[in-house]
């Protein structure tokens, strides 16, 4: 079935490169358009290169730069990567200056930033998209904007990135790799998305250094103000001007540097590439993949021994375990028996998670030993000089690849299936896809959280003097400051703990406030030296001048010594999580609809009403918390990046939790207020359908394969016009199925990967209100291959 769809997406792409197709060359002026109905693109003078409408899978449409002149048109540029264009959208050089993608729907997406109005665009023979404004200078560019191609005459200056595309051809929008000249003059290839300290380098640390394209040698090298002081590439065939030349990072990890000649030209051919063993590109096959290639040129994934792959059809996502590993803290009746088995020539990658303890003077009966003694051990590697280095679980990059592995030997504890159960299948059932899936998740996530933290800049002094001059006026901000032993007598020592928030652990009390008792709940912070003081001031200043029915309360603070906390209402009800997931009966539809109306508005309190504007960036069930009345209050603001009426984005760490992160946290990119949004999304729902974002016990005998992920399933749903299914088991929701559709629809609007077409938690609550109709989200006519 997707051979005969790629087969006639690509006779509709011959069509529309060969049909009639109405092409400008030379300068653009004010108030030029083109749209996806009249075929049309903007030329280069020589014409080698178009930009235009490129047409994808699914009827949508790449807005891009690409290659011309020659059969495969390849894309070396796009400002849509993420979000492609329905049919009927179109591109357009206002009168005011402005570069914008227009949707059917009417939402603008400004592709151009300069700092002034343009005048007039051209496309160059190089290549690049120009915007100049009334006295020729250059306002905005797309080689500034670089997607995952270098065209000649480009650099990527430091603290910029190239990212590779997500599957070759099919799926241009931003893949899992990426190249980076980073602050420190290293240019760096990483897998990004699991915090990759890197596999590829140029060891080039000196400041003010940039990655270049030569333009009259084809060459690349990294230079600095003064010279070049690394080369890339040293040889590429002449003349340069005879061929057509691009650099690529790739959706395998690796960048490479490609020629194609303008005469007779029959294809792209590789002059240079920066890694020479493809496995040698960290995460390449996922979580316990295993990476072979016996000629160093293409990739096969497959899984270890004693593990799966979570998609067959997309081997590279990786793998789960057939059998859940053993926990180390059960009685020895629970203990997994396990086989051991021997790769040979193939190495398990060390890095900061995985490696435990070396042994020295070892030999292969001794390695095996210390592995099956070990029960927090899942595997080792055994080197040539007689190293065991024993590894704990996840395993990322498992490889065999010649030369590198040669020598090596790889050790995996393979657990022993029971009789009538094999492959995760028990009792006839599918065996949940491994609570050890949802250890890596969390893992992942402790590991970005981890490195994004590391890397952070910190300056103590300039903290502490802040801290100091806040703290001395706690009463600007009307909140009532403890001691420290009132407070440790509320919660009888701190012996009642209720959970853990972020950066700190909360216990319930009784507090003696105006001649009644309160009940409260106490964040005690416990890095305060760190940035839990920063966390700190943050709450003081911003919860305690928070005031909406849907937030909860801050009462007061404490500030004595090395002691920081702070004092809640205590909310009787738990959270949110306990509610909607706990065993049981389900809450009734109705309240759970109320509670997503409820949250949406304190959100938009959060985002539009107060003095200073609130992003809260950790949105999920768990920060969501329920009064004795069961209201749900939006709680755990320690997270919270604060903006200016006057500002529009901010530049920050990594926050939040995966699963409910927008996938721009990721990209290194500015954010808004957008990536609630984004986790509002997914927060919904969870609500209206019942169940979390990611379930890996789905055992049902009718559950799909698909449906591990909420997100996607709902989305599978709607794609094959079978939302129903989704509340086959709740007949509250299918006799209300129309709100039901209604709220499934904006929280897909919601998790759109293009925070521009996300609505704002404003239209968010009149969409769900029922004042705004509800358009099909975009991401219902992606493709689905």
């Amino acid at each position: 079935m997707a051979a005969t769809i790629l087969l006639v997406f690509s006779l509709l792409l011959l069509h529309f490169f060969l049909g009639s197709h109405a092409q400008v060359k030379g300068n653009i002026s004010l108030g030029s358009s083109f749209d996806t109905h009249t075929n049309s693109s903007w030329l280069s003078l020589s014409g080698d290169f178009a930009f235009g409408f490129y047409p994808l899978p699914g009827g949508l449409f790449l807005l891009g730069i690409w290659f011309n002149k020659i059969p495969e048109k390849t894309v070396v540029w796009s400002a849509n990567r993420d979000a492609p264009a329905p049919a009927g959208s179109s591109v357009n050089l206002t009168l005011a200056g402005s570069l914008v993608l227009t949707f059917p729907n009417g939402t603008v997406s400004q592709i151009s930033n300069g700092a002034s109005a343009a005048n007039s665009a051209s496309l160059q023979n190089n290549g690049n998209l120009v915007l100049r404004n009334f006295v020729s200078s250059v306002v905005w560019q797309s080689f500034d904007n670089p997607t995952d191609t270098l065209l000649l005459g480009q650099k990527v200056p430091w603290d910029h990135r190239l990212y590779s595309n997500a599957n070759g051809t099919v799926d241009y929008s931003t893949g899992k790799f990426m190249l980076e000249v980073g602050t420190d003059g290293n240019v760096v290839l990483a897998t990004f998305r699991w915090a990759d300290s890197g596999y590829w380098w140029t060891d080039t640390i000196q400041p003010n250094v940039s990655l270049v394209f030569n333009e009259s040698t084809a060459l690349m090298y990294v230079t600095n103000l003064t010279s070049i002081i690394y080369r890339l590439t040293t040889n590429v065939p002449t003349p340069v001007d005879r061929y057509y030349h691009r650099a690529t990072v790739e959706d395998t990890g690796n960048f490479q540097q490609y020629i194609y000649p303008k005469v007779n030209g029959s294809g792209w051919t590789s002059v240079w590439k920066a890694a020479t063993e493809p496995c040698s590109v960290n995460g390449i096959c996922g979580v316990y993949g295993y990476c072979t290639s016996p000629d160093n040129q293409n990739v096969t994934c497959s899984c270890l021994p004693g593990y799966s792959l979570m998609d067959p059809n997309v081997p590279s996502k990786g793998c789960y375990p057939n059998v859940p590993p053993q926990q180390c803290s059960k009685s020895p009746s629970d203990v997994t028996n396990y086989n051991i088995e021997v790769i040979d020539n193939a190495d398990i990658v060390n890095n900061l998670f995985t490696e435990m303890t070396r042994l020295y003077n070892s030999d292969l009966e001794k390695c095996r030993e210390a592995v099956m003694d070990d029960c927090y051990c899942m595997a080792a590697t055994l080197t040539a000089d007689n190293v065991c280095r024993k590894k704990r679980i996840p395993f990322m990059n498992a490889r065999q690849s010649s030369p590198s592995t040669n020598g090596i030997q790889t050790i995996i504890k393979v657990p022993v299936v029971e009789q009538g159960k094999t492959d995760g299948l028990i009792a006839g059932k599918k065996e949940p896809r491994s609570q050890m899936i949802l250890k890596v998740c969390l893992s992942i996530s402790t590991m970005l959280a981890l490195l994004f933290a590391a890397f952070a800049i910190y300056n103590p002094i300039a903290r502490l003097s802040r801290a100091r001059k806040f703290l001395a006026n706690p009463a600007e901000i009307n909140l009532k400051k403890f001691t420290y032993r009132e407070l440790h007598e509320a919660t009888d020592g701190f012996k009642n703990k209720i959970g853990r928030g972020s950066f700190g652990t909360v216990y319930s009390g009784i507090l003696n406030l105006e001649d009644k008792q309160i009940k409260i709940a106490v964040k005690k912070l416990e890095r305060v030296m760190e940035q839990g003081d920063k966390e700190f001031l943050t709450e003081l200043r911003v919860i305690g001048q928070t005031h909406h029915k849907n937030l909860v309360k801050l009462l007061g603070f404490c500030d004595e010594q090395s002691h920081r906390l702070l004092v809640y209402e205590l909310m009787t009800n738990g959270t949110l999580s306990g509610f909607l997931f706990s065993e049981g009966e389900k809450p009734c539809w109705d309240h759970r609809a109320q509670i997503v109306l409820a949250i949406a508005r304190g959100l938009s309190y959060l985002h539009d009403e107060c003095e200073t504007q609130i992003i809260h960036c950790d949105i999920k069930p768990q920060n969501v918390l329920l009064d004795s009345q069961f209201n749900p209050k939006i709680a755990e603001f320690g997270l919270a990046k604060l903006l200016m009426k006057d500002q529009t984005r901010t530049s920050t760490n990594v926050r939040g939790t995966m699963g409910y992160m927008a996938p721009e946290w990721l990209k290194n990119v500015p954010v808004t207020a957008k990536v609630d949004v984004y986790s509002f999304g997914v927060l919904l729902l969870e609500i209206i359908c019942c169940r979390k974002h990611i379930e890996l016990n789905r055992v049902e005998e009718e559950s799909e394969e698909d449906d591990l992920i909420l997100v996607d399933w709902v989305l599978t749903c709607v794609r094959k016009g079978k939302l129903e299914a989704v509340v086959k088991h709740d007949p509250e929701v299918s006799d209300d199925f129309k709100r039901f559709e209604r709220m499934a629809m904006v929280g897909l609007w919601c998790v759109h990967p293009d925070p521009v077409l996300r609505p704002t938690m404003k239209k968010v609550i009149q969409m769900l209100e029922g004042t705004v109709e509800v358009a099909v989200p975009p991401l219902v006519h992606a493709p689905t291959f």
